[in-house]
């Protein structure tokens, strides 16, 4: 009896939600960031300007006009989103919830300049915001671009070395130098290979071979001999 009930209660019910969709108007819109505040590429109130700019006439609009899936795939086409969530709430507020793309390096190529992402996709740079990332120039066609990004991951998962190394080098033959950002020494890392190895024992030097006092004694370490690290003052 109880099932039959049910039955004919929620067409009922469904049928009165439908004319009430129908009723409702956008009367706000609520746009949100949902990843780390420390990239800022795209703010909420951009995000309500395009909204406004591309839609027209949308707040007072009701909601069952109004196609949040050709929405999201709008907002998914800008350079700075990764995702776009777009849905309505009770009350006729449109929300649109963002998540940026993630920024891994930023590249310094001849004449041009761009982010590549997590993914290893290009991101162009924003003029409302400049990540704090590790840094890339010299001859960077000489680097494939898998090994730019095996190294890369390298020094952003690793809290001593993203906290450490703030800049790529790549010279006429494709060799890498590393920048730390503490002590007056450049680092010889040679080519992308043995990238655990080389790291290991650099680290190793870092924490247990120099004590303070030496970090500002040698002006380069090399990495490039297999099983060594070379220390030199000139």
């Amino acid at each position: 009896m109880m099932l039959v009930i049910a039955a004919m209660y929620f067409p009922v019910i469904l049928s009165f939600v439908a004319v009430d969709k129908s009723k409702v108007v956008c009367g706000h819109i609520e746009p949100s960031i949902c990843d780390s505040i420390e990239n800022q590429f795209i703010t909420p109130v951009e995000i309500k300007d395009i909204v406004l700019g591309k839609y027209p006439g949308i707040l007072g609009r009701p909601v069952n006009e109004i196609d949040c899936n050709q929405m999201e795939q709008f907002f998914m086409k800008h350079p700075a989103i990764k995702k776009c969530e777009v849905f309505f709430t009770y009350g006729g507020y449109l929300h649109l919830e963002v998540t940026q793309r993630e920024p891994l390096v930023r590249v310094f190529d001849v004449n041009a300049s761009y982010y590549l992402d997590m993914q290893g996709n290009k991101m162009p740079l924003f003029k409302s915001h400049s990540a704090h990332v590790l840094v890339v120039n010299g001859y960077v066609k000489r680097i494939e671009h898998e090994d730019l990004l095996l190294l890369s991951r390298k020094i952003y998962n690793d809290a001593f070395w993203k906290a450490q190394i703030e800049q790529i080098y790549v010279n006429e033959k494709g060799e890498l130098k590393l920048v730390p950002r503490v002590g007056d020494h450049i680092i010889e890392f040679g080519v992308v290979e043995d990238v655990d190895a080389k790291f290991k024992k650099l680290k190793a030097l870092y924490k247990s071979g120099w004590d303070s006092r030496e970090w500002n004694l040698y002006k380069k370490v090399s990495l490039k001999y297999k099983g060594q690290v070379v220390c030199s003052k000139a």
